[in-house]
């Protein structure tokens, strides 16, 4: 056969690379998985740093990935000799290295324009399938794999009964979508993208998603408006589309309206706001105010939020004299985790590392931000700070952020075209 008509999927290292951190994405749904491909990926990483060092070193991308790694890792070791629980600390910190590694090989792999191209095409149209299977799990009862709706009102999509985290993850890596369709699909088919989307991460319940999805939708349209042009026709046809969506969903779902109900009675004083998780969240947040005011400098030791909180919970805490008793995993707040479990210093590495990611983007130039421009956008989702979160110092939403600091980097160092002495992938 002619070597012509191979696939070169095959036989191009780079294509191959491009798939694995694909991969991150597609498994995401099935459990621990997805530390198959990160680990790889690390292996990957860790031969490239000792092999190409002294190249490395100069390249604009991997100083930006690794400044930004440094201020998220050295508060952990900060926090290990007041660590509540020494063992987990330690092994975070340990396990963390793989991210560091995982990025070094992404920034490798994704370092022409062209890759992060064919990359964003690939997960725009797995998105894509996200939205249609949550679509059908709303309308049918069942998504396409079989998994029935966990708890009434709460579309979870192919993620089953493992945690609901559909609507969270759909409301952080939506812009992975929408931007490739802003590139390259019509404006209907924009509008429709962007509503269907809006639709299952309502019906997945989580109001730390809708939070994040007003935030980027505002974002976005600013960005669409001015890049499209977009006329006031078009514009208050989508919206009143988008707003009669929401209606329906609200008549159709009893769930959904009762949380919303739920929702504002929490910030109202309505008594039935406190058997809602948000108000239990109240109580957890002023354990981790405690916590913070006994542990300012480097606090509890990443990770033991939840070792630590029986002895920082307020008088009356509803999970401490539970029977028998609860202590939450984490503090359900971005910067009050930091603040309680790495103090301080964790807060201010924090601060240090979105401020470098918000500079190097402000900084490149026009054809390097549009590159950065998808993954800015979910990290904006990830770091907002008016909002509850998932962990960060676990292992499930680190390899979500990591993966996205890392595709970050990546752009900004593939629209800087650097010149480098290593190949993409060539020398892996």
């Amino acid at each position: 056969m002619n070597a012509t008509t191979v696939d070169p999927f095959w036989k191009d290292p780079q294509q191959r690379g491009i798939a694995l951190i694909w991969l991150c994405l597609l498994v995401l749904p099935i459990g621990r998985v997805v530390e198959v491909p990160v680990m790889l990926m690390a292996f990957g990483g860790l031969y490239l740093l000792v092999k190409h060092w002294r190249s490395l070193r100069h390249d604009p991308a991997f100083k930006l990935f690794g400044c930004v790694f440094l201020l998220a890792w050295i508060p952990i070791l900060i926090s290990l000799p007041d660590a509540v629980r020494l063992e987990s600390t330690a092994k975070m910190s340990i396990n963390h290295l793989r991210f560091g590694f995982g990025g070094i090989f992404i920034l490798h792999i994704l370092s022409t324009p062209e890759a992060h191209r064919r990359f964003l095409q690939w997960c725009a149209w797995l998105l894509l399938f996200w939205v249609v299977d949550g679509l059908v799990q709303l309308t049918v009862g069942w998504d396409l794999f079989g998994f029935p709706v966990p708890f009434p009102g709460r579309v979870n999509a192919l993620f089953g009964h493992e945690g609901l985290v559909y609507g969270i993850l759909m409301a952080v890596f939506c812009p992975l979508l929408w931007e490739h369709a802003a590139r390259r699909w019509s404006r209907w088919q924009i509008a429709f993208t962007v509503i269907a989307t809006v639709i299952v991460i309502l019906a997945a319940g989580a109001r730390s998603a809708w939070i994040t999805t007003a935030v980027i939708l505002l974002a976005y349209a600013i960005l669409l408006w001015r890049r499209r042009g977009l006329s006031r026709s078009f514009a208050a046809a989508v919206i009143t589309v988008g707003v009669l969506s929401v209606l329906a969903l609200w008549a159709g779902s009893e769930r959904f309206a009762e949380r919303v109900n739920f929702t504002v009675g929490a910030f109202t004083g309505s008594t039935e706001s406190s058997k809602d998780p948000i108000g239990h969240r109240f109580w957890i947040w002023r354990g981790a105010l405690n916590m913070i005011e006994a542990n300012p400098v480097n606090g509890v030791g990443a990770g033991g939020f939840r070792y630590a909180f029986p002895a920082y919970a307020a008088e009356g805490d509803p999970f401490v004299n539970a029977n028998p008793p609860i202590s939450p995993y984490h503090s359900h707040q971005l910067w009050l985790e930091v603040l309680s479990e790495s103090g301080l210093i964790g807060a201010l590495g924090l601060c240090a590392l979105l401020i470098v990611l918000l500079m190097a983007g402000l900084r490149a130039p026009p054809q390097t931000q549009r590159i950065m421009l998808p993954y800015a956008l979910c990290l904006l989702a990830a770091y907002f700070p008016f909002n509850t979160h998932m962990a960060i110092y676990a292992s499930f939403w680190s390899q979500v952020v990591w993966w996205l600091i890392a595709l970050y980097c990546a752009a900004y160092g593939a629209g800087m075209a650097r010149p480098s002495s290593v190949g993409p992938a060539s020398s892996l």
